[in-house]
């Protein structure tokens, strides 16, 4: 099975929580049901298992029932498993599927004790909207997403130990030794075509080769597009959203990388468009890195929401939609094509994946920076700047921030190793999830 770093906060859920039941949601096909049956097989004696889009009279079954015995005994029918506190554990899966389960789950919890996860797709986002009575306090939630960077090379037979030596070498403002930095390099190339859907990495650690690869990533796409028409009701809205979801790929391929209305339509505005940007990046399978116009705590309140960057949530779908044979440029680390697009929505992924909110800050006199985050709990800001080819130290608009003073650091991610220059770093692009930690 692939390692995934989420399986360490259902552990600790499990060491933590009183009559909490826990929620895992994501987008579908980033690995909720399979990391939850492996923490399953390591924690617990048995599962009950109920999957409310394969089993279609289970969601009937359970809404029917009329005190939480009567929801008990249905469970039991369904799954057929005795259900032993502590030592089963009851798993829900497409939870969105069955619109009741979340109100029962506080009586469920705190009457039998049952240690429970629900798995749900951020697809059907109604199933939560409509729910009659949302447990507080009974339900904790986490999130999962597309295997990150170090995750996928784990996947690919790289020791924690030499992950380790890399972070503690950028940590300390120190170039990564060669043999760790050009096998990361590799690695990080091959990422940019692989991604990290479980099924696509899986398929290239059997295979070893970029058409199966690609295969699955194709019909990744075709299946979030289907689940657009599954759940929008409303054709037109529907028909935006796919219009929107299709057009990502040339969008970033633009110098400026942020979404234009105009290359879809020029008499298109914000307005028309809005429930399409909300419904993709709420699924889960958009990125959506809005501006502001400053870089001090909190960037919230200058955050203009109509202009804003757009990626997909796996930097392998993204390339899997470009044209031309970009599969050989980057495998050959060929600098003629846009590989600043690609490094930008990769780090948009990895920040994401590691709790960041991605914005990015631009003004007329300023300028414009890639990326802004903040540390929720800090309040710290850090401006991230990504650059690929020989021009990595030409940052403009950054410089400005800091000789003014608005900003105190700064991180450039880029395709060599670890520089120090004043007071910002220069790291290498595959080392962004230590963008704020690295000072």
């Amino acid at each position: 099975m692939l390692y995934r770093s989420a399986i360490e906060e259902l552990r600790d859920w499990k060491r933590t929580k009183t009559q909490q039941a826990l929620m895992v949601m994501g987008a579908r096909q980033v690995g909720k049901t399979t990391l939850i049956r492996e923490f399953a097989r390591q924690e617990y004696e048995s599962i009950a298992e109920i999957n409310f889009f394969s089993n279609k009279i289970a969601a009937q079954t359970l809404s029917d029932a009329v005190d939480v015995d009567d929801l008990m005994l249905r469970i039991s029918a369904l799954t057929g498993v005795s259900i032993i506190p502590g030592k089963t554990l009851l798993f829900l899966d497409e939870v969105q599927e069955c619109k009741d389960m979340l109100t029962w789950i506080k009586f469920l919890t705190e009457r039998n004790g049952a240690d429970t996860i629900l798995s749900g797709s951020l697809l059907g986002l109604d199933a939560y909207v409509h729910t009659r009575s949302l447990p507080v306090g009974f339900l904790r939630k986490t999130c999962m997403y597309p295997l990150t960077f170090e995750e996928y090379c784990r996947a690919r037979g790289v020791v924690p130990e030499l992950w380790r030596t890399m972070e503690e070498a950028v940590l300390a403002h120190k170039p990564v030794p060669d043999f760790i930095h050009e096998l990361l390099s590799r690695r990080f190339r091959e990422y940019l075509l692989v991604g990290g859907m479980p099924d696509a990495v899986q398929t290239y650690c059997e295979t070893s080769q970029i058409v199966p690869v690609r295969n699955v990533q194709r019909d990744l796409f075709d299946l979030y597009e289907s689940d657009i028409v599954k759940y929008v009701e409303n054709p037109v809205e529907a028909r935006q959203i796919k219009m929107v979801y299709e057009a990502i790929p040339a969008q970033l391929n633009a110098p400026t990388k942020r979404f234009k209305y105009a290359r879809l339509d020029r008499n298109l505005r914000f307005a028309n468009l809005e429930t399409a940007f909300d419904w993709l990046t709420s699924a889960g399978i958009a990125i959506q890195a809005t501006r502001v116009g400053q870089v001090s705590y909190p960037i919230g309140l200058s955050e203009d929401r109509t202009s804003f960057k757009f990626f997909l949530n796996d930097i392998g779908i993204l390339t899997s939609r470009l044209m031309g044979k970009v599969d050989l440029d980057i495998i050959n680390g060929k600098t003629g094509i846009n590989y600043g697009s690609l490094f930008e929505a990769t780090v948009a992924q990895e920040l994401l994946a590691h709790g960041f909110t991605p914005h990015y800050y631009s003004s007329k006199k300023g300028g414009e920076v890639d990326f802004v985050i903040e540390s929720a709990t800090t309040g710290d800001t850090r401006l991230i700047e990504v650059k690929s080819g020989k021009d990595y130290r030409r940052h403009s608009a950054l410089s400005n921030l800091l000789e003014s003073g608005e900003a105190k650091s700064a991180i450039v991610l880029h395709d060599g190793n670890v520089k120090l220059a004043e007071n910002r770093i220069y790291a290498p692009v595959y080392a962004a999830h230590l963008a704020m930690e690295c000072r």
